[in-house]
């Protein structure tokens, strides 16, 4: 390598290094100063691959503007080129490098710091851009880029990679979703010392100084593994270790120009730490966006500025999510605030598995939109149970951990059915598999935006693991070997994602009002109980109907006149729910339901009602009288009498044998 450069001055932003012209632009915070007050001196080290040992070139003292050193080194266009920063004795990387060395396998124990990049890779967009899909219209679908297609049984070339995930595609398409989100996969350091990993006994005893001996001896234990990777990392770059080929930024930005040819747009997570100040995560996001075309992100982290991100201008169609509800006044400000409605799982599960006091609750998160603003609701997800596992276990399994099953939260809202874990009993299978599918019944039936954890649509499980934070195996991988039960949970889960992008009163851009303002004959959302109009809302009610006017939403432009009946019982017995009169012409066709039978419609001389048995939900549809078309064995039968070809039966005959899923 040239023993010497010269410098000239250049601007001070935006920080990082790229290649000019004239040569190499770098440009660094550095504010390091020693005991007198003055500041030490920085600069960069350059390496190329016929050197180990890099040159270093000082920051002149006069090209300083604050506390941000820049420099222009003249003449320099190594195309292999790695740096790294200094300031006094420290060696750093930058933390605005947008590139670093693929030197290791993923888990592998770094023995030196690798080296950051400073060769900006051309790539070619082919005019993509962020699709700017609205929360009402998204349906989310979370995964970890490496869990994803890991296993064996994923079926891919490329497993546990961005390659992986665009392989995954038509799988996406066809299961409906038109958004995931991607857990961290900035460039983060995966393995983690032992000591780090603590019980809360243990944090505060350490915290007074009365273990050292014992935290000692878990510093000298294996290291472990971030494997979801919450944690502080090189925030412009894609890790590189989830890529499968030499170059993971041009990988990362081919896997998100895919999913957007096939209308899926992309959400990053992050994660910063409190010392991450909100001038630097307001620089990430408008990078991402502007480098590879993010359509949203979601942040986490205790101090994060989101009034600041509001007002970004190039932000406005950006999805923006926090762990936290916005302080009213904030959705003025802009459409791309949305948050992660942890009150949703929570009553939700209660009401899934029959506790009381749980219909007032439940009504408020069907209903729940808040205009201005995103609402995100989930049965599941990463931190915690599985859908699987929801209904298979009362308890958490995380002994695979290594901390004694202390980690994960107690408080799970779930139930096993009746056993705990697997279970070989037809009528316990059969439960849960109705469970499952009640579960996503009551996510994809209820206003704001879906999301759905990979996997669930088929039943995945973790055996009980709550926490798989540390797994970097077939406890946290998806596993696509999925039985025919999960088949038949994953057709289910397409027919109700479809159902929903078709019928705009089931994602309302408005809140529900529970009024007829239209004055078309129905309020846009309505409750009934054994009678029709009449909700039973006490405290032991378990069993609802609700009736959907498809008028109050528009699809280009036209009106659609489609009702629906929810009718939903999480009550261990049977009930009778009272279906609302139709206009003439119409009458109750059911879709789908999550028993193996329809249940069954009692036609009185003024009311109809529905025969609805335990732990079930069933959707219906009012349809033309005459309509036959996708009718089932019980409708069809109707019809015929009507026309004279039969007398049409009313009873339990009618719907026998009939599978709805």
């Amino acid at each position: 390598m040239q023993k010497s450069f010269q410098v000239a001055r250049t601007q001070a932003y935006p920080l990082g290094a790229s290649f000019q012209q004239e040569g190499l632009r770098i440009a660094a915070v550095c504010d390091q100063r020693k005991k007198d007050g003055s500041r030490c001196e920085a600069g960069v080290i350059l390496y190329d691959k016929r050197h180990t040992r890099g040159l270093k070139i000082p920051f002149p003292e006069d090209y300083r503007i604050g506390a941000v050193c820049s420099m222009l080194i003249l003449d320099y266009h190594c195309t292999d080129c790695h740096y790294l920063l200094y300031q006094g004795e420290q060696i750093y990387q930058d933390p605005y490098c947008k590139g670093v060395e693929n030197l290791y396998r993923y888990g592998a124990l770094k023995k030196t710091m690798p080296r950051c990049e400073a060769e900006d890779r051309p790539f070619d967009w082919q005019e993509d851009t962020p699709l700017g899909i609205s929360y009402e219209d998204a349906i989310l679908y979370a995964l970890h880029v490496r869990g994803f297609t890991k296993h064996q049984s994923s079926g891919v070339k490329h497993k546990g990679t961005y390659s992986g995930i665009v392989e995954k595609i038509p799988y996406l398409q066809d299961l409906g979703i038109n958004m995931v989100l991607l857990m961290p996969s900035y460039e983060f350091d995966e393995v983690m010392p032992e000591h780090t990993v603590q019980t809360m006994e243990e944090a505060v005893l350490s915290y007074k100084q009365k273990l050292p001996e014992q935290m000692e001896e878990k510093a000298d234990k294996k290291p472990r593994l971030n494997y979801w990777g919450y944690q502080k990392g090189l925030y412009y770059i894609p890790k590189s270790a989830y890529a499968s080929e030499q170059y993971p930024v041009i990988e990362y930005k081919r896997m998100i120009r895919s999913l957007h040819k096939s209308g899926i747009g992309v959400l990053m997570q992050f994660y910063f730490p409190p010392e991450v100040s909100s001038i630097e995560i307001l620089d990430i996001l408008r990078y991402w966006v502007l480098e590879y075309h993010i359509d949203g992100f979601h942040l986490m982290g205790a101090k994060l500025p989101m009034d600041l991100l509001s007002r970004e201008p190039l932000l406005t169609d950006t999805m923006i999510l926090s762990d936290r509800q916005y302080q009213k006044g904030q959705e003025e400000q802009q459409n791309s605030l949305g948050w992660m409605n942890d009150g949703f799982l929570y009553d939700m599960r209660r009401f899934l598995k029959g506790d009381d006091n749980q219909m007032e609750p439940f009504l408020y998160h069907v209903r729940e939109k808040q205009p201005g603003t995103g609402t995100v609701n989930y049965m599941a997800k990463w931190d915690g149970f599985r859908l699987a596992d929801l209904v298979s276990f009362d308890r958490k399994h995380n002994e695979e951990n290594g901390e004694d099953n202390k980690d994960g939260t107690d408080y799970n809202c779930s139930w096993n059915c009746g056993i705990e874990g697997k279970s070989r009993k037809k009528a316990i299978v059969q439960l849960r598999a109705r469970q499952m599918k009640n579960a996503m019944t009551l996510l994809l039936m209820s206003q704001g935006t879906p999301l759905l954890y990979s996997g669930d649509e088929f039943g995945n499980t973790q055996g009980g693991n709550n926490n798989p934070y540390c797994q970097d195996n077939a406890i946290a991988w998806i596993k696509w070997d999925y039985t025919q039960s999960g088949n038949e949970l994953l057709e289910y889960t397409k027919r109700l994602i479809a159902l929903r992008k078709a019928h705009p009163i089931l994602h309302s851009k408005l809140p529900l009002r529970g009024t007829d303002y239209l004055s078309c004959g129905y309020p846009d959302i309505s409750v009934h109980g054994k009678e029709a109009w009449q909700p039973d809302l006490t405290p032991a009610s378990r069993t609802i109907g609700m009736m959907y006017c498809g008028y109050y939403g528009e699809k280009d432009g036209r009106r659609d006149d489609s009702l629906f009946y929810i009718a939903i019982n999480m009550h261990w017995e049977l009930h009778y729910l009272g279906l609302p009169k139709l206009p003439k012409g119409k009458r109750w066709s059911c879709l789908v339901a999550t028993a193996a039978e329809a249940p069954e419609i009692e036609v009185k001389e003024t009311t109809q009602e529905i025969c609805i048995p335990p732990r079930t939900i069933a959707i219906y549809h009012a349809t033309d009288m005459l309509e036959t078309k996708g009718l089932n064995f019980a409708d069809k039968r109707a019809v015929k009498s009507r026309n004279g070809q039969g007398k049409a039966k009313t009873g339990k005959d009618d719907a026998a044998g009939k599978e709805h899923v």
